[in-house]
C-alpha cells in the first residue's frame, strides 16, 4: 500500500464522528440486540470512513471512562432507577464522546497547545498518541510523503503508529527526529533541546536543506554517556553536495543540544524522564536552583531562591507537579531555610543548615 492511498486519507469528517458516537452510545444502552448489531455492521461496511470514525470514537469513549464515573443524575422515587438511568447515562456519555471527538477533530490537524500546569493527550489521524506536558505547543502537518509534527516549545511524549511507508518526523529547532513505531520524548527549553528514546529507534539529524543532497551518514550512539562535538553536522561529501551526519539512538538514551556546547549523550532514568505523565517531578541530586526552575514549569506562582549557597543544595525526592508550596516547605524544613509568599512568588531564603 503506497502512502498516497489509505495511509494519507483525509481526517474523519465530523458528521461521521457524530454518527459513530451515537452508535457507541446505543451499544451501551438497553436497546442493544441482534438487530442493532446487524445495523452497525451494515453501517461500517457502507464507507471506510465509517470504520475509521468508529475506531476513533471508541478510543475517545475509553478515554472518557473516568469522566462517566462522575456524571451525577437525579433519582426519582416513583420509578425504578434501572428504567431510566442507563438511557440517560448513555445519552450523557454520547455527549461526552461528541464533545471530546469534536475537540480532537478541531485540534489534531493544526496547532495544539497546553497552558502552564495543563497536560493533554490527543490522538492523531494516523493513530499516533501525543501526550503534551505543561506550556507546550505543537503544529501538526500530515502530507502525502511524511507525517510531520513541529514542537515549538515545551515537552511531548510521542507513541508513534507504525506506518512503514509513511515516515513520522518531529521537527524541533534546527533538528528533526525520524521515527517508526517508536515511543520517545522531545523537550525544548530556552537554549536547550533533548530527545529521549523510550522504545524502538529514532534517527536525529539536522534539518535537511537544499544543499543536503547526499544520503546521511548514520552514527550509532555509544552505549555510555559521552560528548559528541562533531556529530549532527553538515560536512562536505566526496561525491559533491553535503552529507548530513545523524545519530541513531537506542532505548534509554537521551541526546541533548545546548547553545554553544557539545552535543551530549546520556542514559537518564526513563521513569524520571516520563514522571510528568503521572503528574510527578522526580529530582535526583538536582541543585535547588534547577529544581525550582523545574517546579516553576507547572505553576504561575514562581519559586525564587535568593541565596546562591542555598541554590547549590542537591535535592532528591518525588514531588507533585504544580505543588510549589509543599516543595518549598519541604526544602525549607530539611535545610533550615525560610519561605515567604511575596505576590506571585514563593521566596526561599536563608543560609542552609546541613
Amino acid at each position: 500500500m503506497s502512502p498516497t492511498e489509505s495511509q494519507t486519507r483525509q481526517p474523519v469528517p465530523p458528521a461521521r464522528l457524530a454518527e459513530a458516537s451515537v452508535w457507541i452510545a446505543r451499544l451501551h444502552g438497553d436497546a442493544r440486540g441482534r438487530e442493532l448489531e446487524d445495523g452497525l455492521r451494515r453501517w461500517l461496511q457502507e464507507d471506510p470512513d465509517n470504520a475509521r470514525a468508529f475506531e476513533l470514537a471508541t478510543e475517545v469513549w475509553e478515554e472518557a471512562a473516568n469522566l462517566r464515573r462522575f456524571i451525577a443524575l437525579p433519582r426519582s422515587e416513583r420509578r425504578p432507577a434501572r428504567m431510566w438511568f442507563r438511557p440517560l447515562l448513555a445519552a450523557a456519555s454520547c455527549a461526552i464522546v461528541l464533545v471530546i471527538a469534536g475537540f480532537l477533530w478541531l485540534q489534531y490537524r493544526g496547532v495544539i497547545t497546553t497552558d502552564v500546569g495543563e497536560q493533554r493527550q490527543v490522538v492523531l489521524d494516523d493513530g499516533t498518541r501525543v501526550f503534551l506536558n505543561t506550556d507546550t505547543r505543537i503544529e501538526v502537518n500530515f502530507e502525502q510523503q511524511v507525517r510531520r509534527v513541529e514542537l515549538r516549545r515545551g515537552e511531548a511524549f510521542f507513541n508513534v503508529a507504525k506506518r512503514k511507508e509513511w515516515p513520522f518526523v518531529v521537527v524541533v529547532g534546527d533538528r528533526e527526529v525520524r521515527a517508526l513505531g517508536t515511543s520517545f520524548v522531545v523537550r525544548k527549553d530556552a537554549g536547550r533541546t533533548a530527545v529521549t528514546l523510550v522504545e524502538g529507534s529514532v534517527l536525529v539529524t539536522p534539518l535537511p536543506t537544499a544543499v543536503n543532497t547526499v544520503a546521511p551518514k548514520i552514527i550509532e550512539a555509544p552505549g555510555a554517556a559521552a560528548q559528541l562535538p562533531s556529530e549532527l553536522a553538515s560536512v562536505p561529501s566526496e561525491h559533491g553536495g553535503t552529507r548530513v551526519e545523524g545519530v541513531k539512538l537506542a532505548p534509554g538514551q537521551r541526546l541533548t543540544f545546548s547553545n554553544d556546547a557539545p552535543v551530549e549523550l546520556d542514559t537518564p532514568s526513563v521513569e524520571r524522564t516520563t514522571a510528568w505523565r503521572r503528574g510527578q517531578v522526580i529530582l535526583d541530586d538536582t541543585p535547588l536552583q534547577a529544581a525550582a526552575a523545574e517546579m516553576n514549569r507547572y505553576n504561575q506562582t514562581k519559586l525564587v531562591v535568593q541565596d546562591p549557597e542555598a541554590g547549590a543544595l542537591l535535592i532528591n525526592g518525588l514531588f507533585q507537579a504544580g505543588d510549589s508550596t509543599h516543595f518549598a516547605n519541604a526544602v525549607a524544613q530539611a535545610y533550615g531555610l525560610t519561605v515567604i509568599q511575596r505576590g506571585n512568588d514563593i521566596v526561599i531564603s536563608g543560609k542552609p543548615v546541613q
